[in-house]
C-alpha cells in the first residue's frame, strides 16, 4: 500500500505487454485513465509512464487487439493483449481517407501484414492469395519474371483492362513495385459504392497498399528479415525416354521416330533446381515531432530453367514530421527500384518455336546434344525441331527496369475538425531490353542469318496532384466527415526499337547493333519508336454520417475528364451511395447473449473502364507499304483509325448487399455479400463501311454485360486458452457472367457472336465462342465421343448426329457445339493458424470449381502420329478401343475437369523466448513449403493456371514454364 503523504505525488510505472504467444508487442498505446498523458511501448514491449500516486487505472491498446485496463497496484504480471476478431475500431484505409471497420458501409476488406502468407513470395498478391472473398490471384508458371493474375468479382470488360486499380499509398502502381516486407496493410474496396470516388478506374476493383511507418515517441530499431528457398517442377509430363521408347519399337508398335542409339534426357539437360535468396533490412525510429521508417530490400531468384533469373533490389524512404502545435504534417515517401531479368525468361513465355521447354519436348530422347565436332547438332529439317540446349546458350541478353516513386504530403489542421492535404508525385520508369543470337543458333546454322540482334527501350511518366479538404463534426451522437477534392494526373509513355541481323561476328552482341547489313540492305531489319500521353482530371465530393453508432450513410460523387474520351463525352459522372445499420447497437439486440456484431450494408455505385489506348476517339494516319519510284523510296501515309467524338469510359452499375456479424463472443465472425454488376458501353472494334469511313472497323462502346455473385467470409476460433489457440479464416465466391448483347441500330456484329482462338500451329483454330445470352470463356468445337476401330474420332452434332470427324467438316459450324468454360464459377481458400506457447504454424488450402481445363499438352503429344516426341499416353486406347491415327486436332477429348484444393503454404515459426537485451529484442525463424500439392482429376501439370485473356479462358498451354514447389528457411529478427 502507499503512504497516506504520497497520495498526491508522482510515480514512474513500468512493465512489459505481450502478446497471447508472450511475444513483446511494440507500438501500444499505454494512457492513464481519465488523462491525458500517455506513452507507448517500445520494440521490447516495455512501457514507462509517469501516473498520481495511489489507485490509478492504466488503459493499454492496440489496433486489431482488445483493450485491457489494469490499476497500477496490480502490475506485477505482464499485460497480455489478445486479438480482437470484430475489430470494429481498427483503422479501413478507403478513397482519399480512412474509417472505422464499424463505419464502413460498402464491400471493403482488409490484410494486415501479420496475416500475409509467409515464404518465397514473387508479389505481395501473392502474400493474400485466398484470403479475401471474390479476390482471385493466380499464377501457374514458375517462371522467375511471371506475374500473378489478378482479378475481383468477374470480368466486366472485353476489350479494356480486366485487373483491379492498385494504389500503393495513393498513387498508382504495381504488385511488385513495393517489397512484401515493406507493407503494412492492403485494403480492398470491391464494391462500386467504395470504389465509385475512383470513377472511370474503379469498375474492377480498387486495391489500396498502405507501405509501412513509424509512429510517435518509437525507438530507433533495425530490423532483418531473410530467407533462402529451394524449388523444383511441382510436376512434370510423363514424356517418351529412350528406353520406353525402343521398349515399344520392340514390340511391334510404329513410334514416329528414329533410334538414334542414345539416351538424351532434353528437360534435365535444360533444367536445375532452383533457388531464391531474400534480404530485407528495415530501420525506423523518431519522437514527438518527426519519425521515419527506411527499407532496403534485395530478392534474387534463379528459376528451375538454366539462364533464367530476375534480380531486384528496392528501397523506401517515409518521413514524417509536425511543425505548429501537430497542426502542420509533412510526409516524404521515396520508393526506388531496379530489376534485371536474363532474355531466357522471355524465351520461356513465348508460345513459338523457340521456347526450348516446347523443343525438349518434342524432341527425340535418342538424338545427339552435339556432332563430331563438339558443335551443337541441328537436324536440317523443314519440322521446326531446333536444338532446346543451344537455343538457351546461344541466346543471349538482358532487360533491366528501374523506377522511381517520389511523393510528399502536407497536411494543414485549419481549426479543429477542418483539415486539408496536398499530394504531389511523380512516377519514373525506364526499361532497357537487349538480345543476340550467335552464329551458333539455329537462326545462322540452318537459316543463314549469322547473328541475330534485337534491342528495345520504354519509358513512362506519371505526375499526380491531388488536394482534398476534410471537415469532422461530432455533436451529440451525430458523427459528420465532408470531403472536397480535387485530382490531376498525366501520364507520358515513348519507346525505341530496332532489330538487324548479319553481322560479321559475335563480338559486339547487341550493343552496337548498327553494324548489322540487314537494315541498310533492305532485308527484313526494322526500328522504330513511339509516344503517346493522356491526362486524366477530376473533381471529387463525399459525405459521411452516422448517429449514435447505429446509422451510418455514405454518398460520394466525382466529376471526371479524360483526353482519353471523345470530343462529344470528355466528362463523365460517377455517384454512389450507401448505408448500414448495426442492429448490435439497438436496444432489443444490444444484451442479447451471444451477438457481439450484426451490421446489415447496401450500396449502390456508378465506376468505369477508360480505354486502353490514348488516341482511340481520334482519326490516326499510318505508314503504308514502300515502293520505289526509281531510285526514291515513297512512304505512303494512309489513313489507320476512323474517328469516333462518341467514346466514352465502360460504365458499370453495381448494387451490393452485406452483411456483417461478430457472435458468441467474437469466436466467430465475418460477413455476407451479395452484388449485381452491370456493365454498358463495352468497347470493341465495329465493323463499317468504307467509304465513306476511312477505315473498315471503328472503336464503340455498344455492348452490355453483366455479373452476379455471392461472397462469404468466416472467421472462427475454434480453440483458445493460455497455450494453445487456433484460428480459421474460410473465403468463398460464386461469380455468374452473361454477355448481355453485342449490338446496336448503328453498330453491328454478324450474328451477335464472336469467336477467339488460342490454339497454336499446327492445330491452329479457334475455340471459343462468345455469344449474346451465353457468359465469356466457352470452349466452342467439336464434341468428340467415340473413336471408330482405324482410330478416327467420331463427333457429335448439336442435334444429336454423330459423324467420324473429316478434314472437310473443320471449317463448319454445323458440326461444333458449345463445350464446356473456362472460368471457374466458384473459387475459395482457407487459412487455420495453429499457436502454441512459441511456436506458430499456418495452412492455407486455395481451390477452384464449376469450370473446364484444355488440356494443351495431351492434345499436341498425346497422338501416335506426329514425328515428334510424344506423351505415353499416346498409345493407350482412346475411349478402351483403338489407338488414335488422327492427326492433331481439337476436340472435347482433350477437356478436363478443372476442379481443385491446393495446398498453397505450410509454415512453421519459433520465437525463441529469451530475456530482452540490448542486442536483439525479437527473434523468429521459421520454415515454409509453397505449391505443395492438390486434388484434382485434371491429368496435366497443374490445374491453377493464368487467365490473362478472358475471352480464351482455360486453356492450360503446352509451352508455359510450369509451376513450381518451393521449401524456405527463413529469420526475422529486431535489434
Amino acid at each position: 500500500m502507499l503512504n497516506a503523504p504520497l497520495l498526491h505525488a508522482q510515480k514512474a510505472v513500468s512493465g512489459f505487454v505481450k502478446d497471447k504467444n508472450k511475444a513483446p508487442l511494440r507500438g501500444v498505446s499505454v494512457i492513464v485513465k481519465g488523462k491525458s498523458n500517455g506513452t507507448v511501448t517500445n520494440d521490447s514491449g516495455r512501457y514507462t509512464i509517469t501516473v498520481p500516486a495511489g489507485d490509478s487505472i492504466l488503459v493499454f491498446t492496440a489496433a486489431g487487439l482488445k483493450s485491457v485496463e489494469a490499476s497500477i497496484l496490480r502490475l506485477s504480471d505482464d499485460i497480455i493483449l489478445t486479438d480482437d476478431y470484430a475489430k470494429l475500431d481498427e483503422v479501413v484505409v478507403v478513397g482519399y481517407g480512412t474509417q472505422k471497420r464499424r463505419e464502413v458501409t460498402g464491400a471493403v476488406a482488409t490484410i494486415k501484414a501479420e496475416n500475409f502468407t509467409a515464404g518465397a513470395i514473387r508479389d505481395v498478391s501473392e502474400a493474400i492469395r485466398g484470403k479475401v472473398a471474390g479476390l482471385n490471384v493466380t499464377s501457374g508458371s514458375g517462371n522467375p519474371s511471371a506475374t500473378s493474375s489478378v482479378n475481383l468479382r468477374g470480368y466486366a470488360s472485353l476489350a479494356g483492362s480486366t485487373s483491379p486499380l492498385i494504389l500503393i499509398n495513393g498513387i498508382p502502381g504495381g504488385f511488385n513495385t513495393v517489397a512484401p516486407e515493406d507493407v503494412a496493410s492492403i485494403d480492398v474496396l470491391k464494391d462500386a459504392s467504395a470504389a465509385a470516388i475512383y470513377g472511370s478506374r474503379g469498375a474492377n476493383g480498387v486495391i489500396l497498399i498502405t507501405t509501412k511507418s513509424a509512429g510517435n515517441e518509437t525507438p530507433t530499431s533495425l530490423t532483418y528479415s531473410g530467407y533462402g528457398s529451394v524449388s523444383a517442377f511441382a510436376k512434370k509430363a510423363k514424356f517418351l525416354t529412350a528406353d520406353k521408347m525402343r521398349e515399344l519399337k520392340s514390340s511391334g508398335v510404329n513410334v514416329g521416330m528414329t533410334d538414334k542409339g542414345l539416351n538424351t534426357d532434353w528437360l534435365g539437360l535444360i533444367t536445375r533446381t532452383g533457388n531464391m535468396h531474400n534480404h530485407n533490412v528495415s530501420m525506423k525510429g523518431g519522437n514527438r515531432r518527426s519519425s521515419y521508417v527506411a527499407n532496403v530490400n534485395y530478392n534474387n531468384q534463379n528459376g528451375v530453367f538454366k539462364n533464367t533469373y530476375n534480380q531486384e533490389l528496392k528501397a523506401t524512404l517515409d518521413f514524417y514530421h509536425y511543425m505548429f502545435d501537430d497542426r502542420l504534417k509533412i510526409n516524404l515517401n521515396l520508393i526506388k527500384g531496379f530489376q534485371k531479368q536474363d532474355v531466357a525468361n522471355n524465351l520461356f513465355g513465348a508460345m513459338d518455336i523457340d521456347n526450348p521447354y516446347r523443343q525438349a519436348n518434342n524432341h527425340n530422347p535418342t538424338d545427339s546434344v552435339t556432332n563430331f565436332r563438339g558443335r551443337w547438332y541441328e537436324s536440317n529439317t523443314p519440322l521446326q525441331y531446333y536444338n532446346p540446349v543451344a537455343i538457351i546458350n546461344e541466346t543471349l541478353g538482358e532487360t533491366e527496369n528501374e523506377w522511381t516513386r517520389l511523393s510528399g504530403n502536407i497536411g494543414l489542421n485549419i481549426v479543429k475538425g477542418w483539415d486539408m492535404n496536398l499530394l504531389l508525385s511523380t512516377n519514373r520508369n525506364s526499361g532497357n531490353s537487349g538480345s543476340y543470337e550467335t552464329w551458333k543458333h539455329y537462326s545462322t546454322t540452318l537459316q543463314g542469318r549469322n547473328g541475330v540482334a534485337n534491342v528495345a527501350t520504354s519509358r513512362s511518366k506519371t505526375d499526380n496532384l491531388e488536394l482534398t479538404t476534410t471537415y469532422r463534426k461530432n455533436w451529440k451522437g451525430h458523427n459528420f466527415t465532408l470531403l472536397g477534392g480535387y485530382s490531376y494526373q498525366y501520364n507520358v509513355n515513348d519507346g525505341f526499337n530496332a532489330y538487324n541481323f548479319d553481322f560479321q561476328h559475335d563480338v559486339l552482341s547487341y550493343h552496337d547493333i548498327y553494324w548489322g547489313k540487314a537494315l541498310p540492305d533492305g532485308r527484313g531489319a526494322s526500328m522504330g519508336s513511339n509516344k503517346n500521353d493522356n491526362k486524366l482530371i477530376a473533381f471529387l465530393g463525399r459525405i459521411n454520417y452516422s448517429y449514435d453508432n447505429r446509422y451510418t450513410i455514405m454518398a460520394s460523387i466525382r466529376r471526371e475528364g479524360s483526353s482519353k474520351f471523345g470530343a462529344n463525352h470528355k466528362w463523365g459522372n460517377f455517384p454512389s451511395i450507401s448505408t448500414g445499420w448495426t442492429l448490435s447497437n439497438e436496444s432489443f439486440l444490444r444484451n442479447v447473449s451471444g451477438i457481439n456484431l450484426l451490421k446489415l450494408r447496401a450500396g449502390w455505385g456508378i465506376t468505369g473502364i477508360a480505354p486502353a489506348s490514348s488516341y482511340l476517339s481520334l482519326a490516326t494516319y499510318e505508314y503504308g507499304t514502300i515502293f520505289k519510284n526509281g531510285d526514291e523510296s515513297i512512304y505512303p501515309l494512309r489513313p489507320g483509325q476512323n474517328p469516333n467524338p462518341n467514346l466514352r469510359w465502360e460504365k458499370s452499375t453495381e448494387f451490393n448487399f452485406g452483411l456483417d456479424f461478430a457472435l458468441l463472443n467474437n469466436r466467430l465472425s465475418g460477413s455476407i455479400d451479395v452484388y449485381n454488376k452491370e456493365t454498358k458501353d463495352l468497347l470493341w472494334n465495329y465493323p463499317v463501311p468504307s467509304p465513306p469511313n476511312f477505315s473498315t472497323v471503328t472503336v464503340a462502346n455498344v455492348g452490355r454485360m453483366r455479373n452476379k455473385g455471392v461472397e462469404i467470409l468466416l472467421n472462427a476460433v475454434p480453440v483458445k486458452n493460455r497455450n494453445f489457440s487456433w484460428n480459421s479464416s474460410l473465403t468463398f465466391s460464386h461469380n455468374a457472367n452473361k454477355l448481355m448483347s453485342l449490338s446496336n441500330d448503328f453498330y453491328q456484329i454478324d450474328q451477335n457472336r464472336l469467336e477467339f482462338g488460342g490454339i497454336t500451329e499446327p492445330i491452329s483454330i479457334l475455340s471459343h465462342r462468345l455469344e449474346v445470352g451465353m457468359p465469356l470463356g466457352n470452349f466452342y468445337g467439336f464434341k468428340s465421343v467415340d473413336i471408330t476401330d482405324n482410330g478416327l474420332w467420331i463427333i457429335e452434332t448439336a442435334k444429336g448426329e454423330r459423324k467420324t470427324l473429316a478434314a472437310d467438316m473443320l471449317g463448319k459450324d454445323e458440326f461444333r457445339q458449345y463445350l464446356g468454360n473456362g472460368i471457374p464459377k466458384y473459387t475459395g481458400g482457407w487459412t487455420n493458424t495453429f499457436n502454441y506457447k512459441g511456436w506458430d504454424m499456418s495452412v492455407v488450402l486455395t481451390g477452384a470449381f464449376s469450370y473446364q481445363i484444355l488440356n494443351s499438352q495431351r492434345m499436341f503429344y498425346e497422338n501416335p502420329n506426329i514425328p515428334f516426341n510424344v506423351l505415353e499416353s499416346a498409345y493407350d486406347k482412346v475411349y478402351g478401343k483403338a489407338v488414335l491415327k488422327y492427326p492433331q486436332t481439337y476436340v472435347s477429348y482433350y477437356l478436363e475437369n478443372g476442379n481443385y484444393v491446393k495446398l498453397d503454404n505450410i509454415t512453421i515459426g519459433y520465437s525463441p523466448k529469451f530475456q530482452a537485451n540490448k542486442y536483439i529484442k525479437s527473434l523468429r525463424v521459421y520454415a515454409s513449403g509453397a505449391n505443395l500439392g492438390y486434388i484434382t482429376g485434371y491429368k496435366g501439370l497443374d490445374p491453377e493456371i493464368i487467365r490473362n485473356d478472358v475471352r480464351i479462358a482455360g486453356i492450360d498451354d503446352r509451352d508455359k514454364y510450369p509451376s513450381i514447389r518451393t521449401f524456405t528457411i527463413g529469420v526475422n529478427a529486431t535489434f
